[in-house]
């Protein structure tokens, strides 16, 4: 899936699963599933979260800015704190990881929201920190759904697993999927009596 496609994907998670859980989705909580649902395609140095920040968007580039944190936190930290140390590696993990590899894994899922629920639950909301790990969590179904499929059981094995009906990402069928997101967005603005502002409020963070 596009960048976008996944960001419309993790709104709708949040907006629609979030009241489940118990807590009322608000746009911060939106915002939190948009980042949450791009987080997963850092291992691509080409992805939408990485054009923010790599210096080069080549693996190259990759490597060089992931691993040159985590290379850092390590130097300063060391084993002092489990959680800087647990950070330090993931972050060189992702920056030697191929595309749709670790971070799109059953481990590295566990792993990034472990550590952002141990890293932010007594500095703010556990609904902010849930649409995250909605945002995340629909990423990885988003692309298991395509062709390309993914390495869910990554490490143990590099076996690609794809849902049975497949789409190929920035195809035909995926912009009718997004328009179908898009549509469940206004759906839950009417439903709930919300703001144009709201509404474009939402709509202006997935641009």
């Amino acid at each position: 899936m596009t960048g976008k496609s996944h960001m419309l994907f993790g709104s709708v998670a949040s907006l629609y699963l979030l009241p489940k859980l118990g807590y009322e989705p608000n746009i911060t909580t939106t915002a939190a599933a948009i980042i949450g649902s791009l987080i997963p395609d850092m291992d691509h140095p080409k992805a939408k979260i990485n054009q923010k920040f790599l210096p080069m968007n080549n693996r190259f580039g990759k490597i060089l800015f992931y691993c040159g944190i985590g290379g850092f936190l390590l130097y300063k930290y060391g084993f002092e704190n489990r959680l800087t140390f647990t950070i330090a590696i993931l972050l060189i993990m992702i920056g030697f990881s191929h595309h749709r590899g670790f971070t799109h894994s059953i481990l590295g899922t566990f792993i990034i929201s472990s550590i952002v629920f141990f890293v932010l639950k007594n500095t703010i909301h556990y609904s902010i920190i849930l649409s995250f790990i909605l945002g995340l969590i629909s990423h990885i179904i988003g692309d298991w759904m395509t062709i390309a499929g993914i390495e869910l059981f990554y490490p143990i094995s590099t076996k690609r697993y794809r849902f049975v009906l497949t789409i190929s990402s920035g195809k035909m069928a995926e912009p009718i999927i997004g328009m179908f997101f898009i549509y469940l967005i206004i759906r839950f603005y009417i439903k709930n009596d919300l703001s144009m502002h709201w509404l474009y409020s939402l709509l202006s963070l997935i641009n």
